[in-house]
């Protein structure tokens, strides 16, 4: 399994190279064997018919969470196979670029792919590529990241992050208490899963009465998070707790390198990294306080599986948007794990196995990720 990991990993990071450049590349090759709303037009293809994919992302290479990202795709593009479709898988990196991912993405209308799956670069200014590809004919759908102009009846697929910031600090106001100060470590400024899980942050912030001392953006990149932290910790402001927004284990080597004692809590992390290195912090007894919270990558996967949906011709059912949030379309996909270090100390088990056992199968570099097949999507969401 580890041997088709590295092998499915170095495909994805070819991808991102071929697509640095903007120009369309990936082929119709078929995927590798692996475990709406409006988004699409009368003209989509019938059911049973090969359908070519297209996966567009804002960035993969250097990002561990877009490369599991990538891997889940190809797994549920092959996975499809199953209801009755050959999908071929293709990636398309734009390197954070806007003007990268309209070109990409008007290369994929251009070259008559079936399904669109993008994880846009920013929240708006994409509504005539997504027009353009409705009158097509194309299924587009947006994932992970809400596509958030309303001019436009597009599906977006995203998790619950605003969850994810609100657990977090909702633990941390558990452990530290009433006036603690904290460090806050967020995302990427201006991204919308950013900005969903600062309010669950700064909601739980509030409630508990804790002080925010120090902030800064890592923007999920792993050098970054240790730089910034390192940066706080050479400012010699005081602090209890370090709430960032993943990449917690990269953090954490700001306090060796600097070799300060580890912080009264950090969270959340949801990579092999991180769980392994809390059971190493605490295992002769709690050091640090810390909660892991899986952030799915594999939220891409379960939105080819809605596109899949509806070139079945299902229709979504009443009620499946977010509250608040209908007049984008957004349906929020919960997280599933979710575990402290009270959870380590009490024995509980985490998908049939022990924390320890668990946390010691992934790989370093790999995040918690699921998705959800064709017919969970169907029976979930879809009449």
């Amino acid at each position: 399994m580890k041997k088709l990991l590295v092998v499915m990993l170095a495909a994805c990071m070819v991808f991102a190279l071929a697509a640095c450049g903007g120009a369309a590349e990936g082929g119709d090759t078929p995927a590798p064997a692996g475990s709406g709303s409006g988004s699409g037009s009368a003209s989509a293809p019938a059911a049973g018919q090969t359908l070519k994919m297209a996966s567009h992302n804002a960035v993969v290479e250097g990002n561990p969470y877009r490369v599991r990202y990538e891997l889940d795709m190809q797994e549920a593009a092959a996975d499809a196979v199953n209801y009755g479709y050959n999908v071929s898988y293709n990636s398309f990196v734009a390197n954070s670029d806007a003007s990268t991912e309209q070109q990409q993405l008007q290369n994929s209308i251009n070259e008559g792919f079936d399904i669109i799956v993008n994880n846009p670069v920013a929240t708006t200014g994409l509504d005539p590529i997504i027009e353009s590809a409705q009158n097509a004919g194309i299924v587009y759908i947006n994932a992970d990241c809400a596509y958030m102009s309303t001019d436009v009846d597009i599906l977006n697929v995203v998790t619950d992050q605003e969850y994810l910031g609100y657990k977090t600090g909702q633990y941390a106001g558990e452990v530290l208490g009433n006036g603690a100060k904290v460090v806050m470590i967020a995302a990427w400024e201006g991204n919308q899963a950013n900005t969903d899980r600062q309010r669950g942050f700064e909601k739980a912030i509030a409630e508990a009465g804790m002080e925010v001392v120090a902030t800064g953006n890592h923007d999920w990149d792993t050098t970054k998070s240790q730089q910034i932290m390192a940066e706080i910790l050479n400012s010699g402001v005081q602090f209890d707790g370090v709430l960032v927004s993943q990449c917690a284990e990269n953090a954490l080597e700001a306090f060796d390198a600097a070799g300060v004692a580890y912080p009264g809590f950090i969270g959340f992390g949801d990579t092999g990294a991180f769980m392994q290195k809390m059971l190493e912090v605490n295992k002769d007894g709690l050091v640090t306080p810390y909660i892991v919270l899986s952030n799915p990558p594999g939220v891409g996967a379960t939105a080819l599986n809605f596109a899949l949906n509806e070139i079945a011709g299902k229709k979504l059912k009443d009620g499946v948007f977010a509250p608040g949030y209908e007049d984008t379309h957004q349906i929020w996909i919960k997280s599933k794990v979710c575990y402290t270090d009270k959870d380590v100390a009490a024995g509980t088990q985490v998908e049939g196995m022990s924390i320890e056992d668990y946390a010691n199968s992934f790989e370093a570099g790999d995040s918690i990720t699921f998705w959800l097949n064709f017919q969970e999507v169907q029976d979930t969401y879809f009449n």
